[in-house]
């Protein structure tokens, strides 16, 4: 399988980032990650990870220890907000009544890459230039971060538009969380791409 975590696009970014943005970052209780130092997601932990798995509840360390990963410890580790309410998910393709929400989404991020057709996704890499741009309000800025954050490492190849606007009232720590089993039981499963 290929994974498409890719930890160095983000620590990348974070080490070009001026003072000023990596407070905004910690305004919005981000700044946990500018402490990242993973360049690469080994190969051999990721092969030990998918076989100490057995279910959403917890990985098998030994035949006497089970470890359960908990939001608390997404926290721990990458000090994300952690609490507040579940993000508001409008998945591609779900038809449901929030859809023409998740299009109006999709377009107004579109818009700002002027990308033209609803088909093409946004490349991580304009999304890479935009962040380290200086054209960006601060609101744009901390936006623009999540969304790089999410696709690059935390929560890669999701499927899902999530509304940015209410950045430190959303418990990403809990999606986080959920995009990491949904991963793990995909590569388990077989799936040729991992998250």
């Amino acid at each position: 399988f290929t994974k498409r975590c890719r930890p160095s696009s983000l620590t990348a970014v974070i080490s070009a980032l001026s003072e000023e943005k990596k407070d905004a970052l910690r305004q919005i209780v981000f700044g946990g990650l500018l402490h990242l130092k993973l360049t690469s997601v080994p190969m051999t932990m990721f092969s030990q990870l998918l076989f100490a798995f057995r279910s959403e509840e917890y990985f098998e360390v030994s035949e006497t220890e089970k470890f359960r990963l908990t939001e608390d410890d997404i926290c721990d580790v990458f000090g994300l907000p952690n609490g507040g309410h579940d993000l508001e998910l409008l998945v591609t393709g779900l038809a449901s009544s929030s859809s023409s929400d998740g299009e109006s989404l999709k377009s107004l991020w579109r818009e700002r890459y002027n990308i033209i057709s609803s088909k093409d996704p946004i490349p991580l890499s304009a999304v890479k230039t935009k962040l380290l741009s200086n054209g960006l309000t601060d609101e744009e800025f901390k936006q623009t971060f999540v969304l790089f954050a999410m696709s690059s490492f935390l929560a890669p190849a999701s499927g899902a538009v999530v509304d940015l606007r209410l950045l430190s009232a959303l418990n990403w720590c809990k999606y986080v969380l959920e995009e990491l089993v949904i991963g793990v039981r995909e590569a388990v499963r077989g799936a040729k791409y991992v998250r």
